[in-house]
């Protein structure tokens, strides 16, 4: 039997339909890439934006075409558009088998095997009680050959951002015990993983008793053979000093940070419900390079928000500038329903939001840019995790998140390099990446 997975959305998705593909394996199914191969197809939706969440119900669509081919597959719509619209699907999706949310994924097996047995289509949804044994360790097969792995530190979200529909598809803030974390990633190490991402929608405001997410971090630092750290996304509310001074102080904290700022305004923040201004944002910036020099800093950005004006989107064109972030992901506004911003006006047009996205584009481009280029002639110690874009090189992240992609002076572009660590001599800056020989 052979199992189907289609992942939409974020890390924490990603990371989920591994965990999904485990589950699934211990259950006899065998991972596959191909749909039309598959006895039970899976699509892992997000509901972020409307976007993508036509993405994924058009997935499966798509997928029920194949069954009516296929005698015997069965559907499985996952994820956080299931946990938003539970059971709503099956008259959207006539034909799928089961409807899951995140916190259900252990009884896969059981919902495929109730639909194989001829039982009606089941919604499980809702969220658990945040006990430690509700939070899936990985169970990796004797195949793992990833050098980098994701580790889930805490579920959910409670800042209640006006536009965000995750405290509704992801619940409360559950946190999961710290030596539990610890010793998951021991396990991921002695299977040859050398850097691990600590995964929460809001994680560094993960606690574990007295034990705060620095706690957690140094007690990782400790794990022999575990070469590199980094986590997403944190909140800029809780980036107290202690973790911003753990940077350039533990030696396998990356030094690279996504931060979402999402508004250069302090009045879209305020209307957004984010709880900071964008002089704090800018103090911790400039904290965190006073801290650990040359770290750089990746945010997210949301144009066209209620309310935004002319000047409101001037003031993050400047921000993005001042702060020189390493790289922006920016998004048109979308209301998503049941949040506090779906009752207030999208009163930017859609034609002024692309062009403010496109001038977003524009000016971080060019910050990129700058920043590619001054590592020309520098070295960068590079996590080799596969081949590069043409034949030859091999590819991996340097610890500050630039991809790099190199020749090796003596030897070929060999699969057993993946996990290893190489001095790279960068020697030129593309669009989207370095280029380097070893």
């Amino acid at each position: 039997m052979k199992v189907f997975v289609q992942t939409f959305g974020c890390q924490m998705n990603v990371h989920d339909s591994g965990r999904i593909r485990e589950i699934m394996r211990q259950a006899g199914y065998e991972p596959t890439d191909d749909p039309g191969d598959a006895d039970v197809a899976i699509v892992n939706s997000c509901s972020i934006r409307e976007k993508a969440r036509h993405k994924a119900i058009s997935a499966a669509g798509r997928l029920r075409q194949l069954k009516r081919r296929r005698t015997g597959m069965k559907i499985v719509f996952a994820g956080c558009v299931a946990e938003q619209d539970g059971a709503s699907l099956f008259d959207l999706l006539p034909g799928i088998d089961a409807v899951i949310g995140p916190d259900h994924y252990a009884a896969l097996p059981g919902l495929v095997a109730q639909a194989g047995a001829g039982g009606s289509p089941v919604a499980t949804i809702g969220f658990d009680n945040g006990g430690p044994d509700n939070f899936l360790a990985a169970t990796p097969g004797p195949d793992l050959s990833d050098a980098t792995a994701f580790v889930t530190v805490m579920k959910g979200c409670e800042e209640r951002c006006a536009y965000c529909i995750v405290p509704q598809v992801r619940g409360p803030e559950r946190h999961r015990p710290l030596a539990d974390i610890v010793e998951e990633a021991r396990m991921l190490v002695g299977r040859g993983v050398r850097e691990i991402t600590l995964l929460g929608q809001k994680v560094n405001s993960y606690r574990s008793g007295d034990r705060s997410f620095t706690d957690l971090i140094e007690a990782l630092d400790g794990v022999s053979g575990l070469s590199r750290i980094r986590f997403t996304s944190p909140h800029p509310r809780h980036m107290d000093d202690r973790l911003i001074r753990a940077f350039g102080r533990v030696g396998t904290l990356c030094e690279a940070i996504h931060i979402p700022v999402q508004s250069g305004s302090n009045g879209v923040l305020k209307r957004m419900g984010r709880a900071y201004t964008v002089e704090r944002f800018v103090e911790i910036a400039d904290a965190l390079r006073d801290s650990c020099p040359g770290i750089l800093i990746s945010t997210d950005l949301i144009v066209g928000f209620p309310g935004e004006t002319v000047t409101d989107f001037e003031d993050t064109l400047r921000l993005i500038e001042r702060v020189r972030f390493s790289g922006v992901f920016s998004f048109k506004y979308s209301p998503r329903p049941g949040t506090p911003s779906s009752s207030l006006a999208d009163d930017v047009v859609s034609a002024e939001k692309a062009r403010r996205l496109a001038a977003v584009h524009e000016v971080t481009t060019a910050v990129e840019r700058g920043i590619r280029e001054s590592f020309v002639g520098k070295a960068l110690e590079v996590l080799v995790d596969g081949e590069g874009r043409i034949p030859g090189q091999l590819s991996g992240r340097a610890r500050n998140n630039q991809i790099v992609n190199f020749a090796m002076v003596n030897g070929s572009a060999k699969g057993e390099t993946r996990g290893r660590l190489v001095q790279v001599e960068v020697t030129q800056a593309l669009p989207h990446c370095l280029e380097g020989r070893a």
